[in-house]
């Protein structure tokens, strides 16, 4: 019973604590007080339950229709996987003023929105030509607002015509009347030659009511539709199939002979043209040869002035001259590449005339240059040869190309090696060919662009080259590998470079209107403060030069002009009025202390004192 009662005890005390209302902190006895039961009572049950949240919130990605239909055509990235049609399907909202639809501001091109699209090349050649052959083809765009198929405005459109449509030959035509005719007199009458011949055997009329067509009541005459075929028809046919094969034949055999006639024709053309009396003169001697003996200054007693007068005009050239060059050493002939084809060399001493004119090339010549002892040169053209040529005979030693347009060439300083030639190409490289052997011995491409020129530096160890990629690279001979590179982000292309007399220095034609000067030897320094301005060459390979003694730059411009500059100073001390056209070259005469010759595409060369 003490248990009992001490069990009931506790469970009355436990009781009455748990209906004694709970103290809130900041909350006033008498507030308590005035609490009921009843609302005390709810709120000790109300803890005891579990708390439930009727609207959670729900993540509707990927399942909204909304969601789905609202894509930002500014975002980079998907987290759905949107339909076809919500991803075609059109901006709708207010536009504003100007505009005509939402999509504007998403445009990339004048005339819509362009996207990259993979198409099979096979898809896209039928396409392209059914086209351009029958006049239509299928919408290419996506949305074909019910164009499926585009017509051309050329043309009348032939719906149903396609490119695999067998088209009928000539021979085919042929046998079949040839075969007609064998069948006797209940052959067909042939189609004329304006009539399209049709493959296709549905196509053809039946002649009476059993259902048999009239090729086959003709041909059955001949046994051509018998269990068995007749042997004299089968002779027939194989005498005919020979008879063709023999033309053919033939066909061919005259083809290669007009060929071969051309190759031969080519051959023995004439090459060039002595415009002389004699090639040689009473002693024996050869045109070429320097007969008055002028006696040569030492470097030292060298005094070059500028010129002040025009002397004489070479004309003979029928279109614009590129580049003309001096005799090695005397310099008493002139050498000169004409955009009409052909190059002649001039004398330059006594009577000032044509001496020959070399006619190996179809198109234009772009440069021209001597070996070391005058008696051969190479040209490079525009009909993508290089000619080897005897100054003396005129014959073309060499001829050689490697299918590109060569804009330059250069002769080995060396003369143990002037059958090594490096040749600026369009295909971005520099080419060495060795001319005894017309074949190429090392290539040099690193550039990005065409090759416009190719100068030897320090006695032909070093190779330096220009391009159209605005950059100068410095090699070593005989190695494809670039030792310098001369880039800078001011820089310009330099289509034209001369070296000094002394061969330090080196002076490039830049295409913003000046002359940059760089060292010909060592590290290849720029030189920034020697700068030559004033005249304008931009669009143009100009070659400039240099007076015998270094002390003047000279260069033509787009105007006409020739431009005399001070090497040390920098300053422009004369400007002539030269030629009509664009000045493309000029040159000091080596021994002459104030000649000064000049080309260009006015189709003349003059000479300056």
């Amino acid at each position: 019973m003490d248990l009992l009662a001490e069990y009931s005890d506790d469970e009355d005390v436990v009781a009455k604590e748990a209906s004694k209302p709970r103290e809130m902190p900041g909350v006033a006895p008498k507030a308590l007080a005035r609490k009921s039961l009843a609302a005390s009572e709810f709120a000790g049950s109300m803890e005891l339950m579990p708390m439930i949240n009727a609207a959670p919130e729900v993540d509707m990605l990927g399942t909204s229709i909304v969601q789905n239909f609202a894509i930002d055509p500014k975002s980079k990235r998907l987290l759905t996987n949107p339909t076809f049609a919500a991803m075609n399907k059109p901006l709708v909202g207010p536009t504003q003023v100007g505009e005509t639809c939402l999509e504007e501001k998403f445009y990339n091109h004048k005339l819509g929105h362009v996207e990259k699209m993979r198409m099979n090349n096979l898809a896209f050649d039928k396409e392209y030509l059914t086209f351009h052959n029958y006049g239509y083809a299928a919408n290419p765009s996506r949305d074909t607002r019910g164009k499926e198929v585009l017509e051309s405005t050329q043309q009348k459109p032939q719906h149903g015509r396609g490119i695999w449509d067998k088209a009928p030959t000539m021979a085919a035509a042929s046998k079949r009347r040839k075969l007609a005719r064998a069948a006797g007199a209940g052959a067909t009458v042939p189609r004329g030659e304006g009539e399209e011949e049709e493959e296709d055997e549905d196509a053809e009329e039946y002649e009476d009511g059993a259902g048999v067509p009239t090729d086959i009541v003709a041909r059955g005459a001949a046994g051509q539709w018998g269990g068995f075929q007749d042997a004299g028809a089968v002779a027939k046919k194989i005498e005919e199939d020979v008879r063709l094969r023999e033309d053919e034949v033939a066909r061919q055999r005259e083809e290669e002979r007009a060929v071969e006639g051309e190759e031969r024709e080519t051959k023995e053309r004439v090459t060039s043209l002595f415009h002389g009396n004699k090639e040689t003169d009473y002693a024996g001697r050869s045109w070429i040869e320097n007969k008055a003996s002028l006696a040569t200054k030492d470097v030292d007693d060298k005094q070059c002035f500028l010129p002040k007068k025009w002397l004489y005009t070479w004309s003979g050239h029928t279109m614009g001259v590129n580049q003309i060059r001096w005799f090695p050493e005397s310099a008493h002939l002139l050498l000169s590449a004409s955009m009409d084809g052909t190059v002649k060399i001039w004398d330059f001493q006594n009577q000032r005339k044509c001496l020959r004119t070399y006619m190996g090339h179809d198109q234009g010549v772009r440069d021209v240059n001597f070996t070391a002892d005058g008696k051969r040169f190479y040209s490079v053209s525009y009909d993508k040869n290089i000619q080897y040529w005897d100054t003396e005979t005129g014959q073309v030693i060499a001829t050689f190309t490697n299918k590109k347009t060569n804009f330059c060439v250069a002769v080995h300083p060396d003369p143990s090696q002037q059958n090594v030639i490096i040749t600026g190409c369009s295909n971005k490289k520099a080419v060495q060919w060795d001319s005894n052997t017309a074949s190429i011995v090392q290539e040099y491409d690193e550039h990005m662009g065409a090759v416009n020129t190719v100068t030897f530096c320090e006695d032909g160890k070093r190779l330096l080259t220009t391009s159209d990629d605005k950059k100068i690279f410095v090699w070593e001979y005989g190695i494809p590998v670039v030792v310098k590179y001369i880039a800078e982000p001011t820089m310009h292309s330099v289509p034209a470079v001369a070296l000094c007399p002394r061969k330090k220095m080196l002076i490039g034609q830049s295409m913003d209107n000046k002359i940059i000067t760089y060292e010909a030897f060592g590290r290849f320094k720029f030189q920034g403060k020697r700068q030559f301005k004033g005249h304008l060459n931009a669009g143009y390979a100009i070659t400039p030069g240099f007076s015998a003694d270094g002390k003047w730059v000279m260069s033509g411009d787009l105007d006409g002009k020739l431009w005399f500059w001070d090497w040390q100073k920098m300053k422009n001390y004369r400007v002539l009025k030269a030629h009509d056209g664009v000045v493309m070259s000029c040159m000091w005469h080596p021994t002459m202390p104030s000649r000064v010759v000049s080309c260009g595409w006015d189709g003349t060369i003059k000479l300056w004192d």
